[in-house]
């Protein structure tokens, strides 16, 4: 059997387990059933007992996908996987090299991936990803974001919670930030297009680090670099620093720091949500108020 369908209108939690190789396809749209695709990754591959092993269920807003035994599997073998179910519905997985997308709404997303690439388009909720070597590409996250990856690369256009990220040797690009950002890499770099509250802790050895903050709010600068070039456009502010709405601490060995003004459409849309944000408090060190 390849096809699966159950009747239901309402937001359900989709648990996928032990898919292994191939890809998972989630989307999260208007609909009244659920309804579940499993095809071989190679349209030529004999893949059939493979197929066979596969287990759906679907009960008391639970649905339950566990892929063959990972022994099942050899070399270029893989199942491609899709599913969709109702918008605002949640999904967690685990893979071994499985790329896993989702699309339409989603309300909540969690993956844990050896070498899998993880992409989403609108999460409602909170994102956790455990990757070893796969990419992560996030358009919209209005929750927490929290990454952990080796060597994988962490791209998100707009994050409106806190996001917590680390890596090893990947970079690291946000656009709009709502909330604090912590990011720690060996040799990333970081990029952060519109910063517009709370807390950016960035700690990298080698890598580069950009930050644009967005116009007209204070900000509190904590930054240092061994061997690498220290840059800020922001021009120095006469305000007491805890009355600053965002805090940037940079801490990198042989890396650049630069901080800048944000500019764009990013910029514009975190300037005016800015105003909802209280100020962080700064922490003593030998740091400048600036205004941005």
């Amino acid at each position: 059997m390849t096809n699966w369908d159950f009747p239901c209108s309402e937001p359900v939690d989709i648990s996928i387990d032990n898919w292994a190789a191939g890809s998972i396809a989630v989307s999260g749209e208007p609909t009244n059933t659920i309804s579940v695709e499993v095809l071989p990754s190679l349209m030529d591959a004999a893949l059939d007992d493979l197929i066979a092993e596969v287990q759906v269920s679907f009960d008391d807003g639970q649905l339950y996908v566990r892929g063959p035994r990972l022994g099942s599997f050899r070399r270029r073998n893989g199942l491609d996987l899709t599913i969709k179910a109702p918008a605002q519905s949640s999904c967690a997985a685990k893979t071994v090299s499985a790329d896993v997308s989702c699309i339409g709404e989603i309300s909540a997303l969690t993956v844990h991936t050896a070498s899998g690439d993880v992409t989403a388009d609108s999460v409602s909720g909170d994102v956790t990803v455990q990757s070893a070597s796969g990419d992560v590409l996030l358009n919209t996250t209005s929750g927490n974001l929290s990454i952990s990856t080796a060597s994988g690369d962490v791209q998100a256009t707009r994050v409106d919670g806190d996001a917590r990220i680390n890596c090893a040797s990947g970079d690291v690009t946000i656009g709009h930030c709502a909330g604090s950002v912590s990011v720690h890499t060996a040799s990333g770099d970081v990029e952060l297009g519109a910063v517009a509250a709370g807390r950016v802790n960035l700690v990298s050895a080698s890598g580069d680090m950009t930050v644009r903050v967005v116009p007209g709010i204070g900000v509190y600068l904590d930054l240092s670099s061994t061997s690498g070039s220290i840059r800020s456009d922001l021009e120095p502010g006469d305000g007491d620093a805890s009355m600053a709405a965002v805090e940037i601490k940079c801490r990198t060995l042989s890396g650049d720091i630069r901080i800048s003004k944000a500019r764009g459409a990013a910029a514009d849309s975190a300037q005016v949500e800015s105003a909802g944000h209280q100020p962080a408090d700064p922490e003593p060190a030998d740091s400048d108020a600036t205004e941005s």
